[in-house]
């Protein structure tokens, strides 16, 4: 979808296959660990952060995702250059791992989570927009919410993610 909205359709099987793989890391986090109902302590919020650098060390050793390893391994750096393994800032990010990171986040606010409950669609874009050019790479950012807001996709998105709720 992201892809579709930059224009750049010949990446859409590649961030797609990435986006399938980008956790793959958190299978060695301890699932207490990753399904906590409440605040992380530091030392498990640095366990977290490890599986990003365990997901490209996973890939690194199978030759058909070797093209994925940088790809995982920077799905959480940040646009600012405050994230993390590495601390890539801007273009220096991978940018099938912006845009990763750009509909990760989105999903993640907008489905529950074991700590809370999920956040509306139109939070979400807000939030994105927010933190645009600092977490998020601004116009990766611009380029979603043009699209949502140009679609039925939020209406739709919002009934498939919160039956419950009213579409915003």
């Amino acid at each position: 979808m992201i892809t579709a909205a930059m224009g750049m359709q010949e990446l859409n099987q590649v961030v797609y296959v990435a986006a399938l793989v980008h956790d793959v890391g958190k299978i060695g986090i301890p699932e207490h660990i990753l399904n906590k109902p409440g605040r992380l302590t530091e030392d498990e919020f640095n366990k977290i952060r490890e599986h990003s650098v365990m997901g490209a060390n996973i890939l690194k050793q199978i030759d058909t995702f070797s093209d994925l390893v940088a790809i995982v391994r920077a799905h959480h750096e940040r646009y600012d250059g405050r994230g993390y393994p590495d601390g890539l800032a801007g273009e220096d990010i991978p940018l099938i791992s912006r845009i990763i990171t750009v509909a990760d986040s989105f999903e993640a606010m907008t489905s529950d989570r074991s700590y809370r409950k999920r956040f509306t669609i139109e939070y979400a874009l807000e939030e994105l927009q927010r933190c645009a050019g600092t977490q998020f790479d601004p116009t990766i950012v611009n380029h979603f919410i043009q699209f949502v807001s140009g679609t039925t996709l939020e209406r739709n998105v919002g009934n498939l993610l919160a039956p419950d709720q009213p579409a915003v």
